[in-house]
């Protein structure tokens, strides 16, 4: 806090009371034992090279603290923005990538990548219910691109199945709208 004038306490601190805190993650703590001081002190003594280069950490800059401070509040408003929205009728969360910010993209993430692959299998078992045109426009804008090193093409078949899926995806229709009582 001195070394930050426009530090903000109550954002930075996580929003839980002790009893909450207690009862999510219990109320025993477990110093460390003998060995794990033993091997501090062993590795402080051990010159930071080779191998040990690892266990050098360094103290981040005032710079670098600034902006994972930021980092944290900015995160903060953002989901507490969003949590305002739930209580209405429509919540309407972005597509985008938590780390980068960015829209989500086929071949960006291979975690990305392999579950939309299999999203798409679920709703090609599900051919004959209706499909929610949201999410198939969806789908069908992240494999907009089918020349992105997408993960799936690693597997031949895997990739031959997802085209074919796709294709059907794309010749499926939304569901009609259906008439309203006032029209009958």
């Amino acid at each position: 806090m001195k070394e930050t004038p426009n530090f903000n306490k109550k954002k930075f601190l996580y929003y839980l009371s002790r009893s909450n805190y207690e009862h999510e993650w219990g109320t025993v703590y477990r110093k460390p034992g003998i060995g794990s001081r033993i091997l501090a002190f062993f590795l402080r003594l051990i010159p930071k090279v080779g191998p040990f280069r690892a266990v050098n950490f360094k103290i981040p800059t005032q710079q670098t603290e600034d902006m994972y401070v930021k980092s944290v509040n900015d995160t903060v408003e953002n989901y507490t923005r969003l949590l305002s929205h739930v209580g209405g009728e429509k919540l309407d969360l972005p597509n985008r990538d938590c780390d980068t910010g960015r829209e989500t993209r086929a071949g960006e993430y291979i975690l990305t990548d392999k579950t939309y692959a299999h999203l798409i299998d679920q709703l090609s078992s599900k051919s004959s219910e209706p499909l929610n045109p949201g999410l198939r426009d969806d789908v069908l804008k992240f494999y907009a691109d089918l020349n992105a090193p997408i993960a799936t093409k690693k597997d031949a078949k895997a990739w031959q199945q997802l085209q074919d899926q796709l294709q059907r995806l794309k010749e499926r229709t939304a569901p009609a709208a259906q008439p309203s009582a006032q029209n009958q």
